[in-house]
């Protein structure tokens, strides 16, 4: 079996996290490995394994609807390293102005934010590329694209 990686971009449409399954269906989170045509995903430098939903054996199938629904999400940490974000800013009790903009979910062990809806919420195309950093290290306005988040944040795109 083939585990393909994906960028950081990639939001998790028809994936669920193995973890959780395994949990679920009371087996083994290395099970997968030995299924025949169960198609994985992993983010590139990470260890956590998604399923493909229509790749899971039948036998597992009563089980997805337990399963934390992931479309439009990506892993924190894949977050992080597309926007150049410290890590430090998803968590609650760093009262960080940017962790009450985002949606962010925790299932088990593994911190989700859904990208989908940070470029819904801020009206841009998904084709964008972002990064986020403090304002000060913005250019001028027709040489750097940018939206202020709050708390001396700016959103940079192109």
């Amino acid at each position: 079996m083939i585990i393909d990686k994906v960028s950081h971009k990639t939001t998790l449409e028809g994936y669920i996290l193995n973890l959780e399954l395994a949990k679920f269906a009371g087996i083994s989170s290395n099970a997968y490995r030995f299924w025949k045509s169960v198609k994985a995903i992993k983010y590139d430098g990470s260890r956590v394994v998604y399923l493909k939903k229509d790749s899971i054996p039948e036998k597992y199938i009563s089980y997805l609807k337990y399963c934390t629904n992931l479309d439009g999400y990506v892993q924190a940490q894949s977050f992080c390293k597309y926007t150049g974000l410290a890590s430090s800013h998803l968590t609650k009790s760093n009262d960080s102005k940017i962790y009450d903009i985002l949606d962010i979910v925790k299932i088990r062990t593994v911190k989700f934010v859904n990208l989908k809806k940070f470029y819904d919420d801020l009206g841009l195309d998904y084709s964008y590329h972002l990064y986020i950093e403090k304002c000060k290290y913005f250019g001028p306005y027709p040489l750097e694209k940018k939206i202020k988040l709050g708390g001396g944040m700016c959103l940079g795109y192109y």
